[in-house]
């Protein structure tokens, strides 16, 4: 199964099992919830399970002929249509979602997300920093593979594609120098610190003009938090400025 394509599915909403359970129905066509489950190698009862919340977003689609119950998925473009539907529906509702936010506009307000769902709904948000440049400290240890493929497959290509510039602070380890130069994108600028006197184990990012996200990586601790406030922003923004200066 192709792992490009189960990212795509996982990129807008669903989870890792669904995005399985329906590329293999859509490759099968028609067919009944053992041979799904032994060709996704999915336990068949979780197969029911996920096929019945398919049914529910009216992804999936169930048939019965001689007491069998057969299973087929909506083909991709009707599936797009559904999410442009749900786009344009999302975004007649933009404005009043913003003008209830100002309502707390100047409350600090802070979020915890976890797994590797939390951290997409993290980097999603450092993508609304579209007047702002990102400031990021990095983290000094390797980032779990399947967050790393998310970052580099998703994350960094939107971000070039809305045009967010980024400054990157580092530790000077091997692995984000080699990173940074195997990796090296549009619209950012790195500069590294020695390790001996830097060391994070937590990236953090500075956006937006009033948030800040600090991030855990490893697959044990992967879990990110959000802080909407001003002073808090601009506090951060200050040192990161003048770290980036006399660097």
């Amino acid at each position: 199964m192709e792992t490009n394509l189960l990212i795509t599915l996982q990129n807008y909403g669903f989870s890792e099992k669904e995005a399985k359970v329906y590329l293999t129905v859509l490759e099968l066509g028609t067919s009944i919830a053992s041979t799904i489950a032994r060709r996704s190698e999915i336990k068949r009862v979780t197969v029911y399970t996920i096929l019945d919340d398919l049914k529910r977003k009216w992804i999936a689609n169930e048939t019965t002929k001689d007491d069998v119950k057969f299973y087929s998925v909506i083909s991709p473009d009707i599936l797009l249509k559904q999410l442009e539907q749900k786009f344009e529906s999302f975004k007649e509702k933009v404005p009043e979602l913003l003008a209830l936010a100002e309502k707390f506009g100047n409350k600090t307000r802070i979020q915890f997300f976890e797994g590797l769902e939390g951290m997409k709904k993290v980097y999603a948000e450092l993508l609304t920093s579209k007047d702002h440049s990102i400031r990021s400290f990095l983290w000094s240890h390797e980032a779990h593979p399947v967050l790393r493929d998310y970052l580099n497959e998703h994350f960094v290509p939107q971000r070039v594609k809305y045009k967010i510039k980024a400054k990157v602070i580092c530790c000077e380890s091997e692995d984000n120098k080699s990173y940074h130069k195997v990796n090296k994108k549009n619209l950012i600028e790195v500069k590294f610190i020695k390790d001996d006197i830097f060391k994070l184990s937590c990236g953090i990012d500075i956006y937006a003009g009033n948030k800040v996200s600090i991030v855990l990586f490893s697959k044990e601790e992967m879990s990110g938090l959000i802080v909407t406030s001003k002073r808090f922003h601009d506090t951060l923004a200050s040192i990161f400025d003048f770290i980036w200066v006399k660097k």
